[in-house]
């Protein structure tokens, strides 16, 4: 947005390290800071510090947050005596993404939202209703609220439709202000405008949900509602929008009648052009209607003849989600209607669309394959079951050739075939890996896959679910004697430090469970082991001789890691009250996050760093990460050569803050980097972020160049292939995008990709209109486009040609003008006529 935005980004971008656009990024809210604290700005200036420091809080590396809270008095003084709606929202948007909920500024936002919603400027109004919509601060209601009815009959769509939403956020802190608007909400579902029907909508359903609106109203107020948008779907753009909400409504209502059905069934029976959005009506018709079987059985015809004939193209489609929403339509209808598995309905699938059902077992789709099994299993169990024993012959041969697999298929089967039954569950996975391990060539081997895959099915289960598996799987262990392969021991572990707390079985007899594992264990998984062995002992009075000593058995015979993993149970297990302190530390209970606790403990002992007590050290910004604490000197590879410097600019996002992403992910690369992970821990968070992403190389950026005070970049782009300009929009709207428009310069966007490796850029200290006078010296032909219109919106698009007709790409100059602040803006040129390039930079420069 301005001269000093566009440096900062450019040394961000530029940054040697993360650690380094870090720094540069608290430099500035700390000179920012200082500015503000001893120095009287205007509003422009104001509102430029605002934006640098939501950039500078969107773009720190995950982890660092900054304080941005004594910028709140300006932001909220600029939201107050703001001149433009545009710089009041600035101070609306900081307030709202910086303020804590419960700050005690807060209050000071309540006299300008009220002069604001008071206001005859329907942007104004808008605006107010926004921030109401965002953070609607308690103490606002009584100054807001009579005003609020009024606007719910306000002249303007725009205003009626917030004005239903900030109901809704201020009904957080008081429910009876939905009270005095039950009827209001009732006319608004007749509205003529759809956005609103469907702010009502929402409003209704909240009515239903807190009982201020009865199940008869509301029935009769949807039953109308969704004749009514079904008949006019095709006359308004939001109505296939809306009609889906009404249906979503009507299934969360579970209350259906005849009209209701009427309506549906003509819905199923129309072709519509097949759209995500055809898909999704469609396939909630087939939901509202499966819930209410009584009305399927009064159809004089079979119900599957009429729904699954509305759906049946979508099984031939090449397109993933139309068989996806062919596959859920045809789950969510009773077997009986289209199986043929009851002697008064025949089967409504031919048998060439059985065979294909059939084969999308082997899709490549998980979610498609579940899904098909469960529709499997409602016809007919034996057919799972029988599937499944194909894929267990020959103790899993087929499986164990498919790398990519990972046993993803075996345990789906289990998982649709046991259900709800956790107990079933666990002995089913232990059937499967003892018959794996049978397998003389797979013996030792730790699939992976397979290990995230039940840890994160018995962690998203059920309460129930998860007691009866975990009651078989810590018998199993406690029963020692068994023999587990690497697969299921390293599941154990991971179980066994995740759900201690719950655990039925007594600490002791889970330390000898495990301790008697690691005799036969590779020494991957004894790393595992032994770590859910320290975080047990945690828990126990004192530690059974016979642990103690089965672990030095195994430390004597260990190579170096496993030999420290012993010295480390053996230290701290006779030291409960430490132990304890790390437990704290962990930021969950699972084992990842457990051995980063414990690293970081042992980084700190080895470097004498005193350790903050466990009052404060779970969320203390003060604690150390053990990724970054440990020394450089344990990394046990050489480091990749870094890649060659490239200046290049990457488009960043503004709602989204795609910069603060990616430069969050090399932060953490290269902080994983600098710590030792074993093997064991390798195994147990394969699929942590975290940890897979030790293994991507390492990213280098550009050095830093000093601040943007030239206009001229060339030197910079010839080290390039590409370049792309960079987002200066208002950090709160995003550019949109646009496609190439067909009538309006075709040739503007081709030809500027097309010369990407001729790139310019720089500012102009004078507005756009100045500078396209001065292009027009140039006595050459030159081609306007305005900014709101396409390609590249929001930018003044030039074509300056050395012939009248625009044709020869080598003698077009193309220049997009971002208008800037302080009647300033930004130019970005491609050029490839070396003359015709010198020549208006030579214009750019005078500016």
């Amino acid at each position: 947005m301005s001269r000093a935005h566009y440096a900062l980004v450019r040394k961000v971008e530029t940054a040697m390290s993360p650690q380094a656009a870090d720094t540069t990024l608290l430099a500035e809210i700390e000179a920012i800071h200082y500015r503000l604290l001893h120095s009287t700005l205007t509003q422009k200036q104001l509102k430029e510090c605002l934006i640098l420091l939501l950039y500078c809080s969107m773009a720190t590396t995950a982890g660092i947050v900054p304080d941005l809270t004594f910028a709140l008095p300006h932001a909220i003084s600029l939201a107050e005596a703001g001149k433009t709606v545009h710089d009041k929202r600035i101070g609306y948007e900081f307030c709202a993404d910086i303020m804590p909920k419960h700050h005690e500024l807060k209050l000071m936002l309540v006299n300008t939202l009220r002069k604001d919603i008071h206001s005859h400027e329907v942007p104004r109004i808008c605006l107010a209703l926004d921030i109401l919509i965002q953070i609607p601060p308690e103490d606002v209601i009584p100054a807001v609220q009579d005003r609020l009815f009024e606007l719910l009959s306000h002249t303007s769509p725009l205003v009626r439709r917030r004005a239903l939403f900030a109901y809704r956020s201020l009904s957080e802190h008081s429910q009876d202000i939905l009270n005095q608007i039950v009827d209001k909400v009732q006319k608004r579902l007749d509205d003529p405008d759809y956005a609103v029907v469907g702010a009502a909508l929402a409003v209704s359903v909240e009515l239903h949900t807190h009982s201020r609106l009865p199940i008869t109203t509301f029935h009769a107020s949807l039953t109308r509602l969704l004749r009514n948008v079904w008949q006019n779907v095709s006359r308004h753009r939001s109505g296939s929008w809306l009609l889906l909400k009404v249906l979503q409504a009507l299934q969360n209502l579970r209350a259906l009648n005849l009209e209701d059905f009427e309506v549906i069934s003509g819905i199923v029976r129309t072709r519509m052009s097949v759209t995500p959005l055809s898909n999704a009506i469609k396939y909630q018709c087939f939901s509202v209607v499966a819930a209410h079987p009584d009305l399927l059985a009064s159809l004089k015809s079979p119900p599957g003849n009429l729904f699954i004939s509305a759906i049946r193209h979508l099984l031939t489609s090449d397109n993933i989600n139309d068989i996806y929403t062919f596959i859920s339509s045809l789950e969510s209808l009773e077997p009986r209607y289209w199986a043929g598995i009851s002697a008064d309905i025949p089967s409504v699938l031919e048998a060439w669309e059985v065979e294909r059902v059939m084969s999308l077992l082997g899709s490549n789709d998980q979610a498609i394959r579940k899904k098909v099994l469960r529709i499997l299993l409602k016809v007919d169990r034996t057919i799972v079951e029988s599937y499944f024993n194909q894929l267990s012959a020959s103790n899993f041969a087929s499986v164990l050739q498919d790398k990519s697999g990972e046993l993803k298929r075996p345990l789906e089967v289990i998982e649709v075939l046991c259900g709800e039954d956790g107990e079933s569950y666990a002995q089913q996975v232990v059937l499967t890996f003892t018959a794996i391990d049978e397998n003389p060539h797979r013996k030792g081997h730790v699939y992976e896959g397979a290990v995230e895959d039940i840890l994160n099915y018995i962690r998203g289960s059920s309460i129930e679910f998860r007691s009866g598996c975990l009651g078989v799987f810590f018998g199993l262990l406690a029963g020692r004697g068994r023999a587990f392969d690497s697969t299921l021991a390293t599941i154990l572990s991971a179980l066994v430090c995740e759900y201690l707390d719950s655990c039925p079985v007594s600490p002791e007899d889970l330390l000898r469970g495990l301790s008697s594992l690691l005799p036969n264990l590779g020494a991957a998984i004894q790393d595992a082991c032994l770590l859910a062995m320290i975080r047990v002992s945690a828990n126990c009075s004192a530690v059974p001789e016979d642990v103690l000593g089965t672990v030095r058995k195994v430390q004597e015979a260990a190579g170096r890691h496993i030999k420290r993993r012993c010295n480390q149970f053996l230290e701290l297990s006779q030291t409960a009250q430490m132990l304890k302190d790390i437990v704290s530390r962990s930021k969950s209970t699972s084992l990842p996050d457990f051995v980063i606790a414990l690293e970081t403990y042992e980084a700190e002992r080895q470097t004498n760093v005193p350790r903050p007590s466990s009052s404060n050290a779970v969320g203390s910004p003060e604690r150390p990460s053990s990724r970054t604490s440990t020394t450089a000197s344990k990394l046990r590879y050489t480091a990749y050569d870094a890649p060659k410097p490239t200046p290049r600019l990457r488009r960043i996002s503004s709602t989204s803050s795609s910069l603060s992403a990616s430069r969050s992910d090399v932060g953490r690369e290269s902080e994983d980097l600098a710590r030792t992970v074993s093997p064991g821990e390798l195994a147990l968070a394969s699929g942590r972020s975290e940890f897979q992403e030790i293994a991507r190389s390492p990213v280098s950026s550009p050095p830093t160049l000093p601040s943007v005070q030239v206009l001229e970049e060339d030197e910079l782009y010839s080290q390039a292939s590409q370049a792309d300009l960079i987002s200066l929009d208002s950090p709160f709207v995003s550019e949109p995008i646009t496609s190439i428009c067909s009538f309006l310069e075709p040739d503007f966007e081709t030809v500027w990709n097309s010369l990407a490796s001729s790139n310019t850029r720089g500012w102009y200290d004078s507005p756009m209109d100045v500078l396209v006078r001065k292009l027009q010296s140039l006595q050459k032909p030159l081609r306007v486009t305005p900014a709101d219109q396409p390609p590249f919106i929001g930018d003044l698009k030039i074509q300056i040609s050395t012939s009248p007709g625009f044709i020869a790409q080598s003698g077009v100059a193309l220049l997009r003008l971002k208008e800037g602040e302080e009647e300033s803006c930004l130019w970005h040129l491609r050029c490839a006529d070396e003359s015709l390039r010198n020549s208006i930079k030579a214009l750019l420069k005078d500016g």
